[in-house]
């Protein structure tokens, strides 16, 4: 249906974009820091995201509003925030993991997504719609391969080396420098004050930046997340994910190649013959074809059903 209005939404731990398009042809492009608008109290995150829709929008209500919302880690959470945005706006509204963009932005309609950034997640679906997930579970318990869980896997490789009486690796000195601080022992406290994953995450660049400079710990951490973020995809392949294909993205895997390359040499070994493709498109462009795919009828089918002209009375 030519001349319908579409917005694509990718809430991100960090930052959320939003794309507002017509035939194709991107009308706005919007991006806030998350932590602008989002509280984690779904009536109010439903009630503040439609608003951003409609300013976007210039007013006009979308035929179909797609989104991927970064801690949506379920069909039934998904489930909830979908009917919350429907029960706002008049158009078809559909709501997934923002890992679940990834496949649609790369052109794939089958596979696994894979998102290292602040934090780390592998999506898949079952042919009848079911939500596989591996990871997720954040910096205190998990997210290896993240931003957050490299930087938290780093000081744990500092702690042990210097339990081992090892003399100070360039990486302990390059985390001695950034947080300011002269004794290693202070490093676990001070991480933790960052209080959240972002904030813990921010401090990656250092880390590849060690490995850079000869850090053989620095090296070990990121191979490690590399094999972690792999094992992720073969959690999901022995559950029973098709397809073949694994896209990666997000903030540090899309900037970091040693990485990506860790990543692709796991995958190889862990689950041979699935090929490996690294997201250079925003994935906020995956939800906008989606958002066409609903217009048109055609979205495919192992992806849950929209909501519809649900208003608020």
């Amino acid at each position: 249906m030519a001349g319908n209005i579409v917005v694509g939404v990718d809430i991100g731990g960090t930052k959320t974009q939003l794309l507002v398009a017509r035939d194709g042809v991107v009308l706005a492009d919007r991006t806030d820091a998350t932590g602008s608008w989002r509280r984690h109290r779904l009536d109010e995150d439903a009630a503040a995201l439609v608003a951003m829709v409609r300013d976007a929008a210039g007013g006009a209500e979308p035929a179909a509003i797609v989104v991927g919302a970064h801690g949506c880690d379920s069909t039934d959470q998904c489930r909830v925030f979908q009917e919350m945005i429907a029960a706002r706006t008049g158009g078809a509204v559909l709501v997934l993991n923002d890992s679940e963009l990834l496949l649609p932005a790369a052109g794939q309609a089958v596979g696994i997504s894979v998102i290292a950034g602040t934090g780390s997640i592998a999506v898949a679906r079952l042919p009848d719609g079911s939500m596989l997930t591996a990871g997720g579970w954040g910096w205190f318990l998990g997210d290896e391969g993240s931003a957050s869980g490299l930087v938290r896997d780093a000081a744990r490789a500092v702690r042990d080396a210097l339990d081992r009486g090892q003399a100070l690796d360039p990486l302990a000195q390059t985390l001695l420098e950034l947080l300011d601080i002269d004794d290693p022992v202070r490093i676990g406290k001070t991480l933790a004050a960052e209080g959240s994953a972002a904030g813990i995450g921010r401090h990656a660049p250092a880390l590849f930046a060690a490995a850079e400079g000869g850090s053989q710990l620095a090296r070990g951490v990121i191979e490690a997340g590399g094999q972690a973020l792999a094992l992720l995809v073969r959690r999901l392949v022995d559950r029973g994910a098709k397809g073949g294909c694994v896209v990666a993205g997000g903030g540090v895997i899309a900037r970091q190649p040693r990485l990506m390359r860790a990543f692709e040499a796991a995958v190889a070994e862990q689950v041979p013959g699935w090929a490996v493709t690294l997201l250079t498109t925003p994935p906020a462009f995956g939800a906008i074809r989606l958002a066409a795919s609903l217009v048109r009828g055609d979205l495919p089918p192992q992806l849950p059903r929209p909501d519809s002209d649900r208003r608020m009375r």
